[in-house]
């Protein structure tokens, strides 16, 4: 019992001294871009599949950009997806703003949301496109933080720092808590200490022309994680890509628990493919249950001789590490932690490492109603065929 405790004692201060080295990449990460000098055109694709958790309300912050030259572009794979009723409902209610919407992207690939992507593409009026994620929801500077990132030098692509909001139920606030811990310290702590990008495809700016020269969509057309993918190719070719300060809202209202984990295995078989000799260490992304672990065996006479000191460390490190999680919510979201979030802390970083542990075997995915199996650098391979997708189908043009 005394060798499992120090075992956990090793795990727990290691992943406390990455809980604080990531806690300050967040800080360094927060530095704003000096304004640029010209502002380019923007065109906004975004592919929607179902009405999420404040659909219209999502939309509605992109068409109220200020900024001076912007389209909206929207789509569907299915041509009778309920998301298009809140399309047109906002075309209608913003006649001023440009916003074109159609649906019927052509299955060229496994990965439905770059079917959506391309077709979306083919109607853009500018270069510069900015793929924005259903559940975002911006404020009114969010095109200028982008394209003053943009504009620095040598940059080929922007990515945003995400902060989840909006939960009502237990689901949605555990994705909430956990984008706004281990997402955000991973994608901050790889911009700030890697020459590996970890790009999060729900905001991600670049230039059409330059994604054509290196292998356009079809580079990404049966691969789940394009958003990574896509990052590692623009960085492997020369460019920088960097991470916007601005902090950017995803919002989360309405998920079971059930949906969480499986959302979130998802994401750990991709993680898994992608850097499969960093996968192991995940789990030292939070320190909660290995100290809650040496705590029990503390109680249960580990180490009798020396239960009392020990014991306030591994209080003390449980405190910095509930610190730092409401410390970076604060920073980002603007809001404290409540009981019920600490609560929840302690239950996500529990059902995390069952997540991990259930990401290192599975080999199969169901995403968005079909069964693909994952391979390297996240490739998927039918397992069952697709319903038949009709060819692009513009609703509309104008």
């Amino acid at each position: 019992m005394q060798t499992l405790l120090g075992i956990l004692l090793v795990l727990g201060g290691a992943s406390l001294l990455l809980t604080l080295l990531t806690h300050a990449m967040i800080q360094r990460a927060s530095r704003r871009a000096p304004r640029a000098s010209t502002l380019p055109g923007i065109s906004i694709l975004k592919p929607l599949k179902g009405v999420d958790d404040g659909l219209y309300e999502n939309l509605v912050s992109l068409v109220q950009q200020d900024y001076p030259s912007f389209e909206l572009l929207i789509g569907c794979e299915d041509p009778r997806d309920p998301a298009l009723a809140v399309a047109f409902r906002l075309k209608r209610e913003f006649p001023n703003v440009r916003i074109r919407i159609a649906a019927g992207a052509p299955a060229l690939g496994l990965n439905p949301k770059v079917n959506n992507l391309r077709m979306l593409c083919e109607r853009a009026d500018y270069d510069c496109v900015l793929i924005s994620d259903a559940s975002i929801r911006a404020s009114s500077d969010y095109l200028r933080a982008m394209a003053n990132e943009f504009s620095q030098p040598n940059v080929g692509l922007v990515s945003s720092v995400l902060v989840g909001t909006g939960e009502r139920s237990l689901g949605a606030r555990l994705d909430n808590l956990h984008l706004n811990s281990f997402v955000v310290r991973a994608v901050c702590g790889a911009a700030e200490l890697t020459s590996r990008p970890c790009v999060v495809g729900k905001s991600m700016l670049f230039r059409l022309s330059e994604l054509e020269r290196l292998g356009g969509f079809a580079l990404v057309d049966n691969v789940l994680a394009e958003d990574y993918v896509l990052g590692e190719r623009f960085s492997s070719a020369g460019f920088r890509v960097a991470l916007s300060a601005q902090p950017l809202l995803s919002v989360s209202v309405h998920r079971s628990v059930r949906d969480f984990f499986s959302r979130h295995v998802r994401w750990s078989q991709m993680r898994r493919q992608l850097s499969p000799f960093t996968y192991p260490l995940e789990p030292l992304q939070s320190p909660l249950p290995f100290l809650f672990l040496a705590l029990l065996l503390l109680a249960a006479g580990a180490a009798p001789h020396l239960s009392d000191w020990l014991a306030g460390g591994l209080v003390a490190g449980i405190a910095i590490r509930f610190w730092s999680d409401a410390a970076i919510t604060r920073k980002l979201r603007g809001t404290r932690l409540s009981a019920l979030d600490y609560g929840a802390i302690v239950l996500k970083d529990a059902l995390c490492l069952a997540i991990w542990a259930a990401g290192a075997f599975k080999r199969t995915v169901n995403w968005r109603g079909t069964t693909m199996r994952i391979g390297p650098g996240s490739q998927l391979f039918h397992l069952e065929r697709q319903h038949a997708q009709g060819h692009g189908q513009a609703l509309e043009n104008a």
